[in-house]
């Protein structure tokens, strides 16, 4: 019985892990606070543009226009410098569990090699029974190799539907505040 949950957990612990991690990270790693302070900056800078004519005042106009476009390129800088971050932390967290739950996955194969994870009538994997008891148990014995497979596939798949049928996130119905708007062009002189 031991043998049964060691198997299933080790099985499971290499899809679920990972995707448990990538969550976590996902969660713990959001917006920071000069990333919030710029992006107000930015709306700020937004709605004092709005009340500036262009014609009239073409030199405050531009000016704040700049300012707007520098403080974007410095937000889309700082998004860019975490999500690589991220990701990296991503690759080493995930390529680590990943390893260590192989090791163990062949550590157990190699240890338990004739030993059954659950032992059947014969008659119930009839077809099936060499497969099953493959590589070194009795027909009606399921081989731990088989059943780490078995729970991995079965893991995989039930990951894979709960993560595609996940939410969409809803579009936005509000305008972005980070634009990129036409640099404004003098207005002809008569």
């Amino acid at each position: 019985m031991y043998l049964f949950v060691i198997t299933t957990v080790l099985g499971s612990a290499g899809v679920v892990l990972p995707t448990f991690v990538q969550y976590m990270l996902r969660a713990i790693g959001g917006e920071g606070s000069g990333e919030r302070q710029m992006r107000q900056e930015v709306g700020k800078l937004k709605q004092q543009l709005q009340g500036i004519s262009m014609v009239d005042q073409f030199a405050t106009y531009a000016r704040v226009q700049r300012k707007i476009n520098t403080q974007n390129q410095q937000y889309k800088e700082k998004v860019m410098e975490r999500s690589v971050g991220e990701q990296r932390v991503r690759l080493v967290l995930g390529g680590l569990l990943r390893a260590v739950v192989g090791l163990l996955c062949i550590w157990l194969i190699w240890e338990h090699q004739s030993d059954p994870v659950i032992s059947l009538s014969p008659d119930l994997v009839w077809p099936l029974g060499p497969l099953l008891s493959f590589p070194g148990c009795q027909l009606g014995q399921i081989s731990v190799m088989v059943w780490l497979s078995v729970v991995r596939i079965v893991c995989s798949r039930i990951t894979s539907s709960v993560t595609s049928s996940a939410p969409k996130p809803a579009p936005q119905l509000v305008t972005p505040v980070f634009t990129q708007s036409a640099t404004p062009v003098a207005p002809p002189l008569d």
